[in-house]
């Protein structure tokens, strides 16, 4: 079977069932270990798949944002939050935060 038709299929059972294990897709597919690994591998670096141990899994879609750049994240809308809360707070009182 060759690899343009093996790496749909293999996406497809990862949307199916969300994870795909090196040993399922060998026998699914009927070729070795090695070629299921470089199959993977292959869809991990083109960004369709993640690897794990054992086999793959569909990727996440989210990611991790620095610090410094969340803190410019809608800066003026955090702002304009502050104040209003800032503006219910008595004179003479003190808040603590958590």
């Amino acid at each position: 079977m060759s690899q343009s038709i093996r790496h749909p299929q293999i996406l497809e059972i990862a949307r199916r069932d969300g994870k795909v294990t090196v040993d399922q897709l060998a026998k699914h597919l009927g070729v070795t270990l090695q070629t299921v690994r470089r199959d993977l591998t292959e869809l991990a670096d083109s960004g369709k798949l993640e690897r794990v141990h054992g086999g793959a899994v569909l990727p996440s879609g989210t990611a991790n944002i620095a610090y410094e750049e969340r803190r410019r994240l809608n800066a003026d809308s955090k702002t304009a939050m502050a104040k209003a809360c800032a503006s219910m707070i008595p004179e003479d009182c003190a808040i603590f935060l958590n």
